[in-house]
């Protein structure tokens, strides 16, 4: 199975949980930046908004990912929800291709259907290398 890593990331987080998997995978990373300026604590406030009233963002993705089978998808939880450029991601490919991740400090999401699997990795519940370990299981 070809996979591919995609990832957004405001803070690094989910750079650091998309890297530790292509590393386990023996894969490359492929970042998904959008036009916004998501820094300090008015971006904090402006991303939560843009996630919970579903607002498009334009987003650049560098590779081709025709090439893959399947996509693990790493992202923030902001406001319960994906991050606007992953929400816009999502809408070029079918969602039973999608392996998604989140990573949040103390919630889980909600919206879970349509795609193949949902892990959340949550900080306050230190349980990142476990949803990582039993990830990679269920793809073997």
């Amino acid at each position: 199975m070809n996979y591919r890593i995609v990832y957004f990331t405001r803070t690094g987080n989910s750079k650091r949980v998309a890297e530790k998997i292509a590393n386990m995978l023996s894969c490359e990373t492929i970042q998904i930046t959008d036009n916004m300026d998501w820094k300090g604590s008015l971006g904090f406030i402006k991303g939560g908004y843009y996630a919970l009233k579903n607002k498009h963002v334009d987003i650049k993705i560098p590779d081709n990912l025709d090439i893959a089978d399947e996509f693990i998808v790493v992202t923030p939880l902001w406001a319960g929800r994906v991050t606007p450029a992953i929400k816009t991601f999502l809408e070029t490919t079918t969602l039973d291709k999608i392996h998604l991740i989140v990573t949040s400090n103390g919630s889980n999401i909600k919206d879970r259907s349509g795609f193949k699997s949902v892990s959340d990795i949550v900080k306050n519940k230190n349980n990142e290398d476990v949803i990582i370990n039993n990830l990679l299981s269920s793809l073997s």
